[in-house]
């Protein structure tokens, strides 16, 4: 009878280890798609001619940290405070994928590059969301 018990013991064991390293592959899946590069990561401005359904022209603000953008309006003079909206980012490669916005319940891709302090933005499927496409698209500078 101990045999079947150091069995049954060992059996246990090696699912609780699959369990844990299951757990630990779908959390480092996750991360990598909400992560940023650090490149992305920051506070830009770019001057926007005008947003219909958002704005006027002005020079809007865009922080972007791991998973998250908060876009400010423009008149805000620094990227902190209360922003006027929120959206998701995840990167995979030269892609980025923003979340849905008040104005666009979609996800639109694009493009990025980072080189220095810019970062260029290009849409590469957001065809049903033309104010999140103009409000990102273009070249942003760092803050």
């Amino acid at each position: 009878m101990g045999g079947r018990r150091q069995v049954r013991a060992l059996g246990a064991t090696v699912i609780a280890a699959l369990a844990v390293a299951s757990a630990a592959q779908l959390a480092g899946a996750i991360a990598s798609t909400t992560a940023v590069p650090k490149a992305m990561v920051g506070c830009w401005h770019r001057h926007v001619p005008g947003v219909p359904g958002l704005t006027g022209p002005g020079v809007w603000l865009m922080q972007i940290k791991s998973g998250e953008l908060l876009a400010y309006t423009p008149g805000t003079r620094k990227c902190a405070g209360q922003p006027d909206f929120t959206a998701t980012v995840a990167a995979a490669g030269s892609r980025l994928t923003i979340g849905s916005v008040p104005v666009c319940p979609t996800k639109g891709l694009y493009a990025w590059r980072a080189s220095g302090n810019t970062l260029t933005l290009q849409a590469k499927a957001d065809k049903s969301c033309a104010p999140r496409r103009l409000l990102f698209s273009g070249v942003w500078k760092k803050t």
